[in-house]
This record gives C-alpha cells, sequence and structure tokens, in this order.
C-alpha cells in the first residue's frame, strides 16, 4: 500500500480556512491562563486549593501561530452546517437530528463529579461528552438553555473535584485507569468552553479556574505511554496545553506524536496495537482515532502532522491504509491465527475520508451514520463536523483505486 500526501480539501469551509491563512497568520492570543498555585499534597494526588486571580501562562515558550478556530470543529463551520442541514441536506440533517435529541436527554442530567477523580465514581466520561454535546446544540440552535448547562456541567468538575487518584502517565493496568480516562475525555471540556466562547454562560472567571484547573490537575495526568493510552494522552496534552497557553508542553506532545509514528512499519503496521491476538483491529483503531484528533488540533496550529514520516518510514496514511484494507477482508489479518473482532466504528472515520476521500473508508463508516456520542472519548459528533455528502455508489467503488 502505498503512502501519498493530502488530497485537497472537500469542504468549503476548510478551503476557506486556508486562504485566510494564506492571506495572514495572526499570533494566538496567550489570555488568561495557567495559575502560578500552591498546591499541597493530598493521599490520593494534588490537592488543589481556590485560585487567585491574575496569574500569567506556564508555558515556557510561545504556541504556534494559529491558523484557524476551535480545535475539532469551529463554531463558524458548525453554523454552516447546520444551515445545510435546515435545507434538508444530508448528512447534516441526520447529524443535528441526532445531536439535538441527544441534547435534549443532556439537559435533564445532572453532573456527577467525584473528588478525588477516577474511573470508579462519578460520570466524568458522560459529563464531558454532555459538556461537548451541549455546546455543540447552542452552537446549532442559539438556544441559551444548552449554553448555561453546558457550562454547569464543565464548573460542577472545576469547583467540584480538586485531587485525582490511580494516575500514572509512564504504565499502565487498571490501577492507572485514571490516566487513560482523563486522556480520552478530558479535552470535550476544553472544545466545549471554545464553543460557549460569546454566550455568556462562562464568564471570566469561570474560564479562569477552568484553565487552572486543567493545567494543574489533568495536564500532569495524560498518559504518556508508548501505545493507544499515549496516543490518548498527546491528542489530550495538544488541546488542554492549548487552552491554558503551555507553549512548551504542546511543543512536547508533538515531539511525542513524532515519536509514536517512528514504531509504525512502512507498511503501516502499529506493533503495539497488532500483538493484541483477536482485538488487534479494535486497538489499532483506537491509536489511529487520536492520531487523527492530534492532527486535526495541530493543524489549526499550523502544524503539519499528517504527512510526517517516522524512521521507519511509517506515516499516518499508511496506517490508516492498512486498517481499512483489514476491516473489509479481516480473514487476511496476518496477526492472529483465530477469528479477528471487527469493532464499532470509530467517529474518526469522518475525519479521515474528509481529508483522504478514498471509496474504503467510506465502505466502513456511511452504515453507521450519523456518527454521533457513543464513542468512550471526546471524538464525537463527526458526522455533523466533519461529515461530507456522499452518494450510494461511493461505498460500493473499488476500495483502492
Amino acid at each position: 500500500m502505498s503512502s501519498v500526501g493530502p488530497s485537497p480539501r472537500r469542504s468549503s469551509i476548510h478551503r476557506r480556512l486556508l486562504l485566510a491563512a494564506g492571506a495572514g497568520i495572526a499570533f494566538l492570543v496567550l489570555g488568561l491562563a495557567v495559575y502560578a498555585w500552591t498546591a499541597g499534597d493530598g493521599p490520593n494526588g494534588p490537592v488543589i486549593p481556590p485560585l487567585p486571580s491574575g496569574a500569567s501562562s506556564g508555558g515556557a515558550q510561545s504556541l504556534p501561530p494559529a491558523v484557524g478556530d476551535g480545535y475539532l470543529v469551529s463554531a463558524d463551520q458548525l453554523r454552516e452546517h447546520a444551515a445545510l442541514a435546515r435545507d434538508g441536506i444530508e448528512p447534516y440533517r441526520a447529524a443535528v437530528d441526532d445531536l439535538l435529541a441527544e441534547a435534549e436527554k443532556a439537559l435533564t442530567r445532572e453532573p456527577q463529579p467525584v473528588d478525588p477523580l477516577s474511573p470508579r465514581k462519578g460520570r466524568f466520561l458522560d459529563d464531558t461528552r454532555d459538556a461537548y454535546t451541549l455546546a455543540l446544540a447552542w452552537v446549532v440552535t442559539g438556544d441559551d438553555r444548552y449554553a448555561q448547562r453546558s457550562a454547569e456541567f464543565i464548573m460542577a468538575w472545576v469547583d467540584g473535584v480538586h485531587a485525582t487518584r490511580d494516575t500514572c502517565p509512564d504504565t499502565g493496568g487498571s490501577d492507572c485507569a485514571t490516566s487513560l480516562l482523563v486522556s480520552r475525555c478530558a479535552p470535550a471540556f476544553v472544545f466545549a468552553a471554545t464553543l460557549l466562547d460569546g454566550s455568556g454562560a462562562l464568564a471570566v472567571a469561570d474560564e479562569e479556574r477552568l484553565r487552572g484547573w486543567l493545567a494543574e490537575l489533568i495536564l500532569p495526568a495524560a498518559s504518556k505511554r508508548t501505545n493507544n493510552w499515549g496516543d490518548a494522552g498527546t491528542f489530550m496534552r495538544l488541546a488542554v496545553a492549548d487552552y491554558v497557553g503551555d507553549g512548551a508542553e504542546f511543543a512536547a506532545a508533538l515531539d511525542d506524536w513524532r515519536a509514536s509514528m517512528d514504531l509504525v512499519t512502512a507498511a503501516g503496521q502499529i506493533p503495539e496495537e497488532t500483538r493484541r491476538g483477536s482485538l488487534g483491529l479494535l486497538y489499532t483503531q483506537g491509536a489511529i482515532s487520536y492520531k487523527v484528533g492530534a492532527a486535526v488540533i495541530a493543524e489549526r496550529r499550523g502544524v503539519d502532522l499528517w504527512t510526517y514520516e517516522g524512521s521507519a518510514g511509517g506515516t499516518l496514511r499508511a496506517a490508516i491504509d492498512t486498517l481499512a484494507t483489514y476491516w473489509l477482508d479481516p480473514a487476511a489479518w496476518p496477526w492472529h491465527d483465530g477469528r479477528l473482532s471487527i469493532p464499532n466504528v470509530d467517529p474518526a472515520w469522518e475525519i479521515i475520508y474528509q481529508r483522504w476521500p478514498m471509496p474504503a473508508y467510506a465502505r466502513i463508516f456511511v452504515p453507521a451514520r450519523p456518527l454521533g456520542a457513543t464513542n468512550p472519548s471526546a471524538i464525537v459528533w463527526t458526522t455533523l463536523s466533519h461529515g461530507e455528502p456522499i452518494d450510494g455508489t461511493a461505498s460500493r467503488q473499488p476500495a483502492f483505486p
């Protein structure tokens, strides 16, 4: 399988972003950012006292220049897709209907923070996802109920949780599960808070406390393992470091993303994930999902990870093509002799297809549309954010023409 450069953007929104970048790139404003807290050590991790105001960024170097608003998606992109949905254009109409149905359910739920943060109690996965869902719904509809409830979910955790347990960035297992949880899910609070800009639901003081909470409690817990846990951790570190203004951490996360690509073979195999027996396809898809999410965030800050080639010749495109090939022909999977488990379709496929519109990719995710909030991570609602119109013949074309 060949690894080729990116095809042109099919979305008119993204073309305009690139044109705007060519006209002139503004440097990201490092506003209210990381606070210099004095944190004591509690029995389960750092205990965070109330935040002072007026502290400065903790980043030791400047962040890359921004070439577009938002993280996975901008508010302007969402509004354009919402307008297409109102005109009955798919896949946007189905995606908006799915979003608003879930947002209405989220309005009826209460946030459930538990201190210390761990997977054992509380609803961190569900609450981060609800916050993002509601923020998306506010942008799409302008209904202030959604914005206010999204902010309430965010601030319930910021103000109610001051410590973590079961975090160990460099190792894994059930005793380290909080590192995986926050790596997967914490970016949803960043995405939500950014989309709520202009709603009035988050006061300046709320945003300050959120940034401090993320910098002091969440960012240090990110997984840095050399597998899918670390891929999730890098995804989270890029989003959080950017949001809090920590340029040094952002740069370190980029370096770790590139180092992880050094472990991918020229043929697109991710050995750490293909060794998982019957679950090799599941773990490979998970690793690729977070690599893709990180590439989107990096691109919005002017950094191209899509075409990076690792020291062994591996590229993100080669890894994706390998995954797609064996997804469509699991019996040919060479790294396990028994029956291969086929996982649920990850929402990252919509992002991948927008970048590289290959028929093989469409054959995987189109039957699962709309891809909404079923993924246990912050990479959700991608049919709304990244979906492209695909006619009925696309998924029946040869996989790799």
